[in-house]
């Protein structure tokens, strides 16, 4: 683990960490890639912090409508077909 990332990890274990340094704490979290410690430092914060609870609660919200959006797209027909043809010609 490099200093920098230690350095954060104490700053978060131990409650010190400013708002800007939880930022990208919270985008893992959302994205599912933090570590249950890093989620339990996180909860905390966000139990006293009204700001980084409001952008937890965006960025979730946000995720959802996302993958709502992109779930319900369908792909026109053939358009598989032609971006395959277009790469077997380029190649």
């Amino acid at each position: 683990m490099s200093l920098k990332k230690l350095v954060l990890e104490m700053k978060l274990r131990t409650g010190m960490a400013k708002c800007t340094e939880y930022l990208d704490l919270i985008q893992s979290v959302v994205d599912g890639e933090a570590s249950r410690s890093q989620e339990v430092y996180l909860k905390r914060h966000l139990s006293m912090c009204l700001k980084c609870l409001e952008k937890y609660n965006l960025d979730q919200e946000l995720k959802k409508v996302l993958q709502l959006k992109l779930a319900s797209q369908e792909v026109p027909e053939g358009l598989a077909d032609a971006i395959k043809m277009k790469i077997a010609k380029s190649a």
